[in-house]
């Protein structure tokens, strides 16, 4: 089931992370990235569930994470133009964070910079 969360994840299209507030309120687990204009790429930075993933989107602007304050710095340098975003409604998405934290990870072949915790146990 895992894999088949994270290769949706993979496959679905990024949004800008400022237009995260079309996302519903429904739990299931996103992905934050960043485009790397030099790269052509979007790098993927991390992975998080929620019970409301449109609300902890928002969250993410004013939280403590590391993740969060990476967020800020983007928002403050250039409006967060280069953030982006992908969910899938997943309804065992706490159970099952750290599995899809090392899926993710082993797809990509790199590790989510700021999925610090996930990788504990």
């Amino acid at each position: 089931m895992a894999t088949e969360i994270c290769n949706k994840l993979i496959h679905e299209p990024w949004m800008f992370y400022a237009d995260a507030s079309k996302v519903p309120h429904v739990g299931g687990i996103y992905v934050i990235g960043i485009k790397r204009p030099r790269l052509r790429a979007i790098q993927y930075l991390y992975l998080g569930q929620s019970n409301d993933v449109h609300k902890r989107l928002q969250d993410h602007k004013y939280g403590r994470q590391d993740i969060d304050d990476f967020i800020r710095r983007n928002y403050r340098r250039n409006g967060g133009k280069n953030l982006r975003v992908k969910w899938t409604n997943e309804p065992r998405h706490k159970s099952k964070e750290r599995g899809y934290i090392r899926c993710m990870e082993n797809l990509l072949g790199y590790e989510l910079e700021y999925n610090k915790n996930g990788r504990k146990n």
